[in-house]
This record gives structure tokens, C-alpha cells and sequence, in this order.
């Protein structure tokens, strides 16, 4: 019970190696992201400062954020703080970063269980429906509507939910969590 050739065991091993094969994949978009942070044109720090900042200031910022060392230091120390679970303070927040991602994650757990909910709830019966009536017009029907939902871009999906459920009806906020005049969240 438990062994190697038993079907726990080849769980396990299963696990271990999914794990190792993740582990370059964390590395590599780790890499990308930091590369793609010092790549994009511009300075942040002359951002924060403005136009009318003197390289007193420029210097002092760069240093206190650590950007006057070599990229390779950088490295370092960005996967230093990664992994003690310090992802940084956020230059226009001027917050942790993890702080920040706490603070919200509650709001991103209901929106994910929310959808979750509306999901299962759309798709059971409609495949339950779509099975029963295979090969008829309800099939076909269900079948189009499920690929023209899956098909139709995020980006564009949003705001029209926002004007018809927020502005329309005025059944949720705009934005923002508990703001505004919706009536399901208040």
C-alpha cells in the first residue's frame, strides 16, 4: 500500500515532476518580466518627479529604490525579495506591493466565485439540455451560443456589461466595491 508501483505513488511522482518542470517556467517569466521592466522607454523615476526635478533628486530616488547598482545586482536582488515574499512598494501607490494584492484579494475571491457560480450554473443545463437534444435545432442553438460567448473578446464583453447592469438597471456599481448606486451589492 503506498508503494512505487502503487497508484498513489505514481501520483506523487506525478506531482514531483510537474513541480520540476514548473520551476524554469517560473524562472523564465520572472526573467522576462524583469527584463520587460527595464526595457520600456522612459525613467519611472523621472515620472514620480517631473520635469522640474534636479539630479540631486533623481540620484537620491534611484538610490533609495535600489536603480543606481548593476542590472545583474537588480536580478538579484528582485529574486532575493521575491522569494522572502517582498515584491516591493509601488511607486504610484507608494505601498507594499503584497499589501496592495492582500487588500484586494478578497474582492478578486468573490468576483472569481461569483462567475464560478454564474458559470456552472449557465453551462450544467445548457449541456444537460444540449445532450437530451442532440443533434436538433436546441443543440445547434445551444452549441452557437456557447462558441459565440467564448469567442467574443473580454475587453469589449466588460463594458457592455457595464451598461447594461450597472447603468441600465442599476443593479451594480460602475466600479469600485460597494461605491455607487447598485442595489444587489449595497
Amino acid at each position: 500500500m503506498g508503494g512505487a508501483g502503487s497508484p498513489s505513488g505514481a501520483v506523487v511522482r506525478r506531482i514531483v515532476r510537474r513541480f520540476f518542470t514548473t520551476l524554469p517556467v517560473i524562472w523564465l517569466v520572472v526573467t522576462v518580466v524583469f527584463l520587460m521592466i527595464h526595457l520600456v522607454p522612459g525613467d519611472p523615476i523621472v515620472q514620480m518627479l517631473g520635469d522640474g526635478a534636479t539630479a540631486g533628486d533623481i540620484a537620491g530616488l534611484r538610490h533609495a529604490y535600489g536603480l543606481d547598482v548593476p542590472l545583474g545586482t537588480q536580478y538579484v536582488r528582485y529574486w532575493s525579495g521575491l522569494l522572502h515574499g517582498n515584491l516591493g512598494q509601488s511607486l504610484r501607490l507608494h505601498d507594499s506591493v503584497l499589501h496592495l494584492i492582500l487588500s484586494r484579494y478578497p474582492y478578486t475571491l468573490a468576483l472569481t466565485v461569483a462567475a464560478m457560480v454564474i458559470g456552472v450554473g449557465l453551462a450544467i443545463p445548457a449541456g444537460v439540455a444540449s445532450a437530451r437534444r442532440a443533434n436538433t435545432w436546441t443543440d445547434r442553438t445551444i452549441g452557437f451560443a456557447s462558441l459565440a460567448g467564448l469567442s467574443f473578446p473580454n475587453f469589449a464583453l466588460g463594458p457592455i456589461l457595464i451598461l447594461v447592469f450597472a447603468i441600465d438597471l442599476a443593479l451594480l456599481p460602475v466600479s469600485g466595491a460597494g461605491v455607487g448606486g447598485g442595489s444587489l451589492i449595497e
